[in-house]
This record gives structure tokens, C-alpha cells and sequence, in this order.
């Protein structure tokens, strides 16, 4: 039996959850990190974008009213679009006509025709006619860091991974309470310089203060994706997802395309009913099956999000279905108004305190705070696993116990600073990458991805220390030196968007100049640290001995 069986059993159920503690959350704090990291800065990914699309104009006030004339002519906005696309391609898989707004002042249009390719355009809004290309700069903007946090770009299989992941992380999370006696006593401790003690104050610490926003962030995380964590109740019920939702939510059932040819209604009589039912402007009318007799269209209503009026519940924009060859009305939503029960009004409030989804700037920025916090806990727990076992070797692994050791290390520095410089060097590909080249959005994801992958490269062949020296020193430079380069690229920067209000823009660069300090303020840490002398080695615990260990 070795030292740390020996340690279980002796020390009886703590000791055991001390255990699932250290190792279950060791292997899984790195993909944890990602997802805290990558979901924290998406919380702001809309600011992110329009940082990252300088052709788009700076977001304006709330609307304060639901005012049905916004300067545009609604009914002949779809009018030119349906044209359009019976035109393109009068048979097919679906049209979408997004009306015009003061963000982008064009019809846009999408369709995928029998070819089963995604194609889209935009109109102009005089004529109807296609819009000349622009050298706009085509981006997945801060969307990238929200596919990275709930599926890391892989579709159903990454919401799986992450789920996987965050059944862990509410495992680690309970075995921490039990585990940490003095647990908020230990909140309001810190010991700088003391080594392994500072950073288990510092890991006590960022836990405690961020605990109940982690078990709230992860549950609720899971309650969003019920449907596909815990699909066996729906498949044996009914014969698909859609049939489920259209029972649960009382619309109008999915119907399957028939090939049999029919002739499309007027789509802005679909606007024009719509509208004069919700009292709001309607932003967006799609088409499913269009050319098909089983033809159907939606019409959504524009959101409105007047000022301090924030709910939980019930925030819909409303919507209405119609049978698209007759024209009839099928079913109506009204704004605010709740359908699939009781169940259906809890998974509503869970996906909106996991997305943030209320309470404005004040609840996005506390977010921030306590997604960082978090992100705060998973580093140090990790550093702290490897700061106890270069103290005491308890050689776990036997005669590979160095290799997983340093297997351990070279993912905590590509993990914790290998993401943060990824994820500051994404913004750079954004201004580098040039301009109307195919796929440019798939290019700034692989250049996110290529210089991640290369921080793990760098970790394996460099020295730790001098690792996370050089890779932090990496960092700040890039988050510094970032109003640099968006001045010499698009002649803009945070002063002149501070001068005429642009705070979102602003804040992305101020918040990089924030983050460029702090890492050179961790990179002088490490520098320093390596300077100070080697303090002498503590011995190991003597077999035997139930010592209780909280990394």
C-alpha cells in the first residue's frame, strides 16, 4: 500500500475527499480554465465584435419606446426580399429576410436552395438590388470565445465534453467544502511571500468569494442543455426534438417537405399581421420549405429592452407562424407571454442566469468579476499541486513519477498563460488577416488555435520558469501594445473612442491594457522568485499519517 492509500484509510471520509479533490480536480482544472476564461470574456461578446468590426457603428442608447415607424418601410423591405429569393432559388431548404436597422441599414437575405448551400446576401434598401462587395472585415468576432466555452467548436460532441467536465467541476467543488474546515476564515487570510501558503490562501480565497456564482454557473449550465445531456424521456415520448417542442410550447408541429410544388403567399402581409398584433416592429421573416405545400413562415418581433426593466422571466420579443402558401395564421406568441408550464418557466430562468440575460451592464460586469475569480481558482489549484510536490516528492507514479510531473507542468503554463496569450493574439490575427480573403473568420480561429497549440511546443522545449516568464512577457506586450496596432490598421484607438462615447470599444482595449499589466506584473513575480534563494527541502510525511491535503 502506498503513502497516500495508506493516508485514505487512515483518515476516514475527509481524507478520502481531500483526495478526489487533489487528483479529480487536477485533471480536470485545465479544460475547466478554458471554459471559465473563454465564457467570462463572452459575456461581453457583442462589444468584443463590434471592437472587432470596425465598419459597424457604435451601439447606441436602449430603445426606450416600441415606436412602430423606425424610417423604414417595412412591407416593402420583404416585398424586395421575397423577390429576390424567388428568384434565387424558388424551391429549397429555407429563406430568411432580416429587415434593415440602424446597426445595417440593408436587406439581408439567406437561403439555401436545392443545392443544400447556405448563401446570403445584402439589398439595397432603394432598389432591391445586391450591394457591392465591401472590403468589410469578416469575423466570428467574440463568438468565438462563446462556441469555445459551451462546445470548443465541435458541435454536439464538445457540449458533451464540457458537460462531462462540469459534472467534475461540481464534484470538486463539494469535496472543496468538505475538505476546507476554516473555509471562510480562510477567505479573509493572505500571507504574501510565504510560498505554498500564499498560494493556498490565494486559491482559498478566489474560491470562497466566487463559490456561489461557480455552483450557480454550473448547474445552471447543465439545466440549459437538458435536451441533449437527457434525451432518453424525449425519444421514448415522441419521435423527434421537434415534435417535443411543438407539444411542450404549443406550436404549430414541424411538417416535412413534400416536393409538391406550390406558390408562395405575400410575405408582407405576414409582416403587416404580425405587427399589428405585437405592437412592435417586426425584425426578421424566414421560410421554411418555401415552393413546398407544406410551406410554412415565422415572423419575429424586433427586442426591445427598455430602460430598467429587467426580468427573468418572460422577456421574449414574441412571434407568429403562418402557413405560408394560404397565408393563414397558425399561432401566436405574445411578447412576455410563457408556454411549456412550470417546467418550461424554470429552464427559461436557468438559461437566463447562466447567460447573463438580465440586470444590464451592472450584472454583466459582476460576472466578469466572478468568472475571472474563477478562472483564478482553476490556475491556482494547479500551480499549487506542483509548488506542494516540488517540496515533498511522494513519487505517486514510481520511476515515471518526474515525466507526469513534468507532463503536469508543461499543461499548466500552455493552459493558463498558453489561453491568454491565444486569446489576445485572436484580436491581432483580427487586424492582421487581410481584408476579402474566403474564410476569414475560419482563418482568425486557426491562427487562435495554431498559436495556442504552439505555447504547449514552447512549454516542452523551454525551462519552466523561463516558460511562463516568456509567454507572460508575450502577453503583455501583445494586450499593450493593441491600441498601437488598431491605430495604425483602422486610425482608431480608446482615447478617440472615448471622445465621441463609443464605451464598448473603449472598454475592450482599456480592459487589454488592464490584463497587459497584470501579466507583466506575474512575469516580474516569476523572475523574481527564481532569483530568491532555494529554501531548505520540508521532509515528507512519515507513512501512515492521515495529512489532509487541499490543493
Amino acid at each position: 500500500m502506498s503513502k497516500v492509500e495508506q493516508g485514505v484509510a487512515q483518515g476516514g471520509f475527509r481524507q478520502m475527499m481531500a483526495w478526489l479533490h487533489t487528483w479529480g480536480a487536477l485533471w480536470a482544472c485545465w479544460v475547466l480554465f478554458v471554459i471559465f476564461l473563454t465564457g467570462t470574456l463572452g459575456v461581453f461578446d457583442e462589444p468584443i465584435t463590434r471592437w472587432m468590426k470596425p465598419e459597424m457603428p457604435q451601439a447606441r442608447e436602449a430603445i426606450a419606446s416600441d415606436a412602430m415607424d423606425d424610417g423604414f418601410d417595412r412591407p416593402l423591405m420583404v416585398r424586395m426580399g421575397q423577390a429576390f429569393l424567388e428568384k434565387q432559388a424558388p424551391y429549397g431548404e429555407f429563406w430568411a429576410i432580416g429587415l434593415p436597422s440602424d446597426e445595417d441599414r440593408a436587406i439581408r437575405v439567406f437561403w439555401e436552395g436545392e443545392d443544400e448551400v447556405f448563401h446570403s446576401e445584402r439589398l439595397d434598401v432603394e432598389t432591391g438590388e445586391v450591394l457591392a462587395k465591401t472590403l468589410e472585415r469578416e469575423t466570428e468576432g467574440g463568438h468565438h470565445f462563446v462556441h469555445m466555452h459551451y462546445e470548443f467548436h465541435a458541435g454536439e460532441a464538445g457540449i458533451w465534453l464540457v458537460g462531462i467536465f462540469t459534472i467534475a467541476m461540481l464534484v470538486a467543488l463539494v469535496s472543496g467544502i468538505v475538505i476546507h474546515k476554516r473555509i471562510f476564515k480562510d477567505f479573509f487570510t493572505f500571507r504574501p511571500g510565504k510560498g505554498q501558503r500564499s498560494w493556498l490562501d490565494a486559491h482559498n480565497a478566489m474560491s470562497v468569494l466566487s463559490l456561489p456564482f461557480q455552483l450557480m454557473i454550473a448547474y445552471t449550465g447543465l439545466a440549459t442543455f437538458y435536451m441533449i445531456y437527457m434525451p432518453a424521456g424525449i425519444e421514448a415520448h415522441y419521435s423527434s426534438s421537434e415534435a417535443y417542442f411543438a407539444d411542450l410550447l404549443t406550436q404549430p408541429e414541424h411538417r416535412e417537405q413534400t416536393g409538391e410544388r406550390a406558390a408562395m403567399t405575400a410575405l408582407d402581409q405576414v409582416l403587416i399581421k404580425t405587427e399589428a398584433q405585437l405592437q412592435r416592429p417586426v425584425s426578421f421573416v424566414n421560410v421554411s420549405h418555401p415552393g413546398d405545400v407544406t410551406a410554412t413562415s415565422m415572423a419575429f418581433g424586433r427586442f426591445i429592452e427598455k430602460p430598467g426593466e429587467y426580468r427573468l422571466l418572460g422577456s421574449g420579443s414574441g412571434r407568429a407562424s403562418f402557413d405560408a402558401v394560404t397565408g393563414e395564421q397558425t399561432d401566436i406568441q405574445m411578447p412576455g407571454e410563457l408556454r411549456g408550464g412550470e417546467t418550461q418557466s424554470v429552464q427559461s430562468v436557468m438559461a437566463n442566469l447562466h447567460f447573463a440575460g438580465f440586470g444590464g451592464h451592472a450584472v454583466r460586469w459582476l460576472y466578469f468579476v466572478c468568472g475571472m475569480a474563477g478562472a483564478a481558482m482553476m490556475a491556482t489549484g494547479a500551480l499549487l499541486f506542483m509548488i506542494k510536490r516540488r517540496q515533498r516528492a511522494l513519487n505517486e507514479f514510481g520511476e515515471r513519477t518526474a515525466a507526469v510531473y513534468r507532463v503536469i507542468e508543461i499543461l499548466n503554463i500552455g493552459t493558463i498563460a498558453g489561453l491568454s496569450l491565444a486569446s489576445i493574439g485572436f484580436l491581432w490575427a483580427n487586424r492582421l488577416i487581410p481584408l476579402g480573403i474566403e474564410n476569414r473568420p475560419e482563418w482568425e480561429i486557426a491562427a487562435f488555435f495554431a498559436l495556442w497549440i504552439l505555447t504547449y511546443v514552447h512549454a516542452s522545449l523551454r525551462p519552466a520558469r523561463k516558460a511562463w516568464i516568456e509567454q507572460l512577457i508575450a502577453t503583455a506586450a501583445l494586450c499593450l501594445l493593441l491600441p498601437l496596432l488598431n491605430w495604425i490598421v483602422v486610425g482608431d484607438q480608446f482615447v478617440s473612442y472615448l471622445l465621441r462615447g463609443d464605451g464598448e470599444r473603449a472598454g475592450v482595449e482599456l480592459t487589454t491594457l488592464l490584463f497587459g499589466l497584470l501579466s507583466l506584473y506575474s512575469a516580474r513575480h516569476v523572475w523574481l522568485k527564481g532569483k530568491a534563494p532555494v529554501k531548505p527541502r520540508r521532509k515528507p510525511a512519515r507513512a501512515g499519517t492521515a495529512e489532509v491535503e487541499v490543493a
